[in-house]
């Protein structure tokens, strides 16, 4: 007991070691109460910086001049396991003609580099450690795929695990 008093106190008395959170009640939520992801078609891809499994910082604005799939996803979901490698061949498919980008909500750089090797994926893996893209994007569940346009225009999105012929869709619908 007085060691946790102890650590209460020395807590409230070094209040510039507590992390500061933005939080936000711009969730969308069903009928039910259920919070689901906004609507994103027809707006811009959000400008945020992204951590590369690397270490580098990479802006959104990047992805900008070709037409991108990415995807929102962590390694305990079991739909985002069961989609990736439908991502990853989709991505070997149109390696020329499309960027496929993997953002993960929840990891390290180390998981989700051994996540991504297990399941074939080759296509650039970020990671959003500190929640700005999916705050900035209004997205509160995973898995995720949004489609961009080469202009960084949001033309469709998909909530929940994406069939392989539901991604072939979108692909075609991006290279009109």
């Amino acid at each position: 007991m007085i060691i946790v008093l102890g650590l209460i106190l020395t807590r409230n008395l070094r209040p510039e070691s507590t992390p500061i959170y933005e939080l936000s009640n711009s969730v969308v939520l069903t009928n039910d109460g259920i919070a689901t992801n906004a609507d994103l078609t027809g707006q811009n891809l959000a400008e945020v910086e992204l951590i590369a499994t690397s270490g580098e910082m990479i802006s959104t604005n990047t992805f900008r001049g070709m037409p991108t799939i990415i995807n929102i996803w962590y390694s305990t979901c079991e739909p985002c396991r069961r989609e990736m490698p439908i991502l990853a061949a989709s991505a070997e498919k149109y390696q020329k003609e499309v960027r496929f980008i993997g953002i993960n909500i929840k990891d390290t750089a180390e998981v989700t580099t051994q996540f991504a090797e297990k399941y074939g994926v080759k296509f650039k893996m970020m990671l959003d450690t500190n929640g700005r893209f999916i705050s900035a994007s209004k997205i509160s569940t995973a898995p995720v795929t949004l489609a961009i346009s080469a202009e960084g225009i949001i033309i469709n999105q998909v909530a929940g695990e994406i069939s392989a012929s539901k991604l072939e869709a979108i692909v075609k619908e991006l290279l009109k």
